[in-house]
């Protein structure tokens, strides 16, 4: 004789999903997003930067002048006369001996020629034009 008891229910599979491993999944894409993001930098300012064929990357650091089309200058956003423009490179020279020169491809050369005999007499030691790679 056993002494099982008779079974009048049959247990049926769980209906809920479980959404743990789900979970997982989407915090680790999150995290992967986020490391392997990109942050801009300095170019939400629109020009029209002219290309060419020898384009290297320069490290974070330099002050970066922005020439427009209209011959304004811009450092860190905001429109600069020539005197202000040599006052920000001499205090920005004592950290770091490069300036980057990011000029619109309809500026004036003769804007562009001033701000880098500003960027020389104030002692830079290195001036970068900025261009986009053809």
């Amino acid at each position: 004789m056993s002494l099982r008891r008779p079974r009048f229910q049959e247990e049926l599979p769980a209906e809920s999903i479980n959404i743990s491993p789900l979970i997982d999944v989407i915090f680790i894409l999150l995290i992967f997003f986020i490391v392997t993001m990109v942050f801009a930098d300095g170019s939400a300012i629109k020009i029209n930067v002219p290309k060419a064929n020898t384009v290297q990357a320069v490290e974070s650091g330099p002050l970066t002048v922005v020439i427009r089309a209209d011959s304004t200058i811009l450092v860190e956003g905001k429109i600069v006369s020539m005197h202000t423009l040599e006052l920000r490179i001499r205090e920005h020279l004592k950290k770091n001996p490069a300036v980057i020169l990011r000029g619109d491809s309809d500026a004036s050369v003769s804007a562009l020629v001033s701000v880098m005999d500003c960027a020389k007499m104030c002692g830079a030691k290195e001036i970068y034009v900025s261009a986009d790679k053809k």
